[in-house]
């Protein structure tokens, strides 16, 4: 019960964020070319596979385990190219450090959904549990 809360939880964020990138892609491919990302296009594509799919995976309980790893290796990059920028004229600008710290909490999260799915392979309990 407590991993089906935590799928249908997590997966909430993931299917917000790729809904609006999908229904506004050239405003967000604009975005990501002012933060100087090369190719946004395509870089654009891969997140929505990694947020649409990874959301319908971790909603069905297929392979929970990797889209967690998955999700935390994108938000390790995508994370400081965001949000990394919270420092500005010596002073926290305080909406970016909110998103910076929401993104780290999110990783830890998701470290704890792959720790529970009960698919997780042998070689990555030791490192999870």
């Amino acid at each position: 019960m407590l991993f089906a809360l935590a799928r249908f939880l997590s997966c909430g964020i993931w299917l917000l964020a790729g809904l609006y990138k999908l229904t506004h892609f050239k405003h967000t491919t604009q975005d990501m070319s002012r933060r100087r990302i090369p190719y946004a296009s395509f870089f654009l594509i891969i997140t929505l596979l990694l947020e649409l799919v990874g959301t319908a995976s971790v909603f069905t309980s297929n392979y929970v385990w990797l889209v967690a790893i998955l999700w935390i290796i994108f938000m390790i990059i995508a994370t400081p190219i965001y949000h990394g920028k919270f420092i500005q004229e010596k002073k926290i600008f305080f909406p970016e450090f909110v998103q910076f710290s929401k993104n780290i909490s999110l990783v830890g999260g998701l470290i704890a959904l792959a720790a529970l799915d009960p698919a997780l392979p042998v070689w990555l309990k030791n490192i999870f549990t």
